[in-house]
């Protein structure tokens, strides 16, 4: 089933200036709280400057169907993110940071909810599956850490310093996770794509305290593969 077109941008935190160039470049119309451009359930891209957290509660809502954080990014990469975006059912993409500081997966589920209906235990399997994509994503992609290891104080101590480590270093936080998200008529596909060095599973070990989560996201969905060489998990979930 072909995406429902992005009809409007939006966004917050911009220079108004630069989020009407960046809506002239993609070809769509800007879209303002309180006007009747679009409809109440057409798709808006919603571009995140700064401050945007401080409209947390109304990002995540309709008309909002994809949400992209602009940071330090280019006109020119954000005019490609748009790209997608349009492309897309659904599509995020925010920095490793935001990933690490929000409950992106919840955030997500109750955006695309306001446009889909959802079954409640399909919505479940979606949101354990991309907690846990998501998870994989941010510490083992984009800040290329190794899970805790053993289950104790001091395997903890030290993961949680590599990660505030990590976490500080610009190389690091400010990677990207993207989220894509596609609908048909019997399924619906959710992607996560990170920009770290990828992975090839190897053979099960000893179990330890953390790892990838395959298994619990084989579990929750119907298939799932990993692609681009282990930087994106394409999940598929029966409705």
């Amino acid at each position: 089933m072909a995406p429902q077109s992005a009809v409007a941008l939006h966004g917050l935190g911009l220079p108004p200036e630069r989020l009407t160039a960046l809506a002239a470049s993609a070809g769509l119309p800007l879209w303002r709280p309180g006007t009747d451009v679009v409809a109440a359930r057409s798709r808006v891209v919603l571009l995140l400057g700064r401050g945007w957290m401080e409209h947390k509660r109304s990002v995540f809502a309709l008309p909002y169907s994809a949400w992209i954080e602009t940071a330090e990014q280019a006109d020119q990469a954000i005019f490609d993110l748009i790209q997608r975006a349009v492309g897309n059912d659904h599509f995020a993409s925010v920095t490793t940071a935001t990933a690490n500081g929000t409950d992106l997966a919840g955030d997500l589920l109750a955006g695309i909810a306001a446009h889909r209906h959802l079954p409640e235990s399909c919505r479940d399997n979606i949101e354990l599956a991309l907690h846990e994509a998501l998870c994989n994503a941010l510490v083992h992609g984009n800040l290329q850490m190794d899970g805790i290891g053993e289950l104790n104080f001091d395997a903890l101590e030290r993961f949680s310093s590599s990660l505030m480590q990590r976490m500080s270093d610009p190389d690091f936080c400010n990677r990207r996770i993207d989220v894509v998200c596609d609908f048909d008529a019997e399924s619906v596909t959710v992607d996560v794509i990170d920009q770290g060095p990828g992975f090839t599973p190897k053979p099960k070990s000893e179990p330890k305290a953390s790892g990838r989560g395959f298994e619990l996201i084989g579990a929750s969905c119907q298939s799932f593969q990993l692609l681009e060489g282990g930087r994106r998990v394409s999940m598929r979930f029966a409705l």
